[in-house]
């Protein structure tokens, strides 16, 4: 595995508590950062694979029945529809 060097602007107070948290743990900056990438990386990729596994236990008519019966009484928001294809987000988004 080989190392890769970013540059990382922080805002001065952020970098002040990371430093200080990382001192506490008794380790460098570096590693505190690096850490807490590994963990946002891995939270990410355990959340995708589990909502994979999750989807393909069902099917959009299961999926309905559902939200019917446990759904509120009323009119039905155009985004919450499931015949109507996603729309992107605004840019910078999702």
């Amino acid at each position: 595995m080989t190392n890769a060097k970013i540059q990382l602007p922080l805002p001065q107070d952020m970098k002040d508590a990371a430093m200080r948290q990382a001192a506490e743990s008794g380790i460098s900056l570096n590693l505190f950062v690096a850490t807490a990438v590994a963990a946002r990386v891995g939270a990410r990729a355990e959340a995708e694979r589990y909502f994979k596994a999750r989807g393909s236990r069902t099917t959009a008519a299961r999926a309905k029945a559902l939200l019917q019966r446990l759904g509120t009484p009323g009119d039905v928001r155009d985004d919450d529809r499931l015949d109507v294809p996603d729309e992107p987000g605004p840019a910078g988004k999702g």
